[in-house]
């Protein structure tokens, strides 16, 4: 059995989710894969991981980083234990890196949401979201679940989470919306920022984000109006500089300066210190312009496409 899902793009609400505001998510043709089949011991390996193939022939958890994503899954099915018979499971995410360096495209929660499906299958449990959700936090211990929500369904997403209510919906962008998403060649770590705005936002006046939360749902009804874009990227701007994120690095002001040249408007995606942004505009000849252009300053455009499809299991390597 090999399950995959997709990865995601945040194309707005990052920050403004955590304050019960709707994000707009998209999934993007970028596929992990997770394959489970039976095997004498059980065993972990990885493509795309630096990690070691593990073996267990004791039936207890390992602890490491390649089966960390499977004993998470396990214990949310009720297992103390190694179940048998055993498996074999391998894991693949190179999809999501680019000469080695991680995109920030979500490959860890399309891993989780790969990695439940396939178990649920494989073990005879029924599945949903929630029970990805419910992995994803045993794993993390924070964070929306938005990701986790696009590689399950796929295709647009509006997720809005309030408390321990998920609301996700489809929705779709608006067909003269033209779109270049860029990956500045610096990683980040989503975890280390999110803990800083929940710092910020514990000691703080939250005004600011309470802009940011209005500009995002705003733009459920405005995406194809660049000025509603702009508003929503001053806010998240003011968020940046009151919570000290260091969401707009130096290269995402680089590529907003391209973009500007070129009548467009761009942001970054997701928590911020690097990783990957998004120009956005109405005429394709202007996204060409300034892909080329960012290419030329040695940035990485990305070819992506809408992924229509969130999880899929199959007998075949998808």
């Amino acid at each position: 059995m090999i399950a995959s899902a997709p990865g995601k793009l945040v194309l707005w609400g990052e920050y403004a989710v955590l304050a019960g505001a709707p994000a707009a998510v998209m999934a993007v043709n970028r596929r992990a894969t997770v394959q489970v089949k039976p095997a004498p011991a059980w065993q972990f390996t990885s493509a795309g991981l630096p990690t070691a193939g593990v073996y267990c022939g004791t039936g207890e958890f390992t602890g490491t980083p390649t089966a960390g994503t499977a004993e998470a899954v396990l214990r949310h099915f009720g297992y103390g234990a190694l179940p048998q018979p055993a498996m074999r499971v391998h894991s693949a995410t190179e999809d999501f890196f680019d000469n080695s360096v991680k995109l920030g495209l979500g490959s860890s929660a399309a891993i989780c949401a790969a990695t439940t499906a396939a178990f649920g299958h494989q073990l005879r449990h029924a599945v949903s979201l929630d029970d990805a959700l419910a992995v994803h936090h045993r794993l993390q211990g924070g964070g929306s679940g938005l990701d986790v929500a696009a590689s399950w369904h796929g295709g647009v997403i509006r997720f809005e989470r309030t408390s321990d209510v998920v609301d996700v919906t489809a929705t779709t962008l608006p067909d003269n919306l033209c779109w270049q998403v860029v990956f500045t060649g610096t990683p980040a770590v989503t975890a280390a920022h999110v803990s800083s705005f929940n710092a910020w936002r514990e000691s703080e006046d939250n005004g600011v984000l309470e802009v940011l939360a209005d500009a995002s749902s705003a733009l459920f009804s405005a995406s194809r109006d660049l000025s509603a874009w702009r508003r929503y990227i001053t806010a998240l701007g003011d968020l940046d500089a009151a919570a000290g994120l260091n969401i707009f690095t130096q290269e995402h002001a680089q590529l907003a300066t391209i973009a500007a040249a070129h009548g467009l408007v761009y942001k970054p995606c997701g928590a911020g210190g690097g990783d990957i942004g998004i120009a956005v505009g109405d005429e394709p000849a202007a996204v060409a312009a300034f892909t080329a252009a960012a290419s030329a300053q040695n940035f990485v455009p990305l070819d992506l496409e809408i992924a229509t499809d969130g999880v899929r299991l199959s007998d075949h390597q998808p």
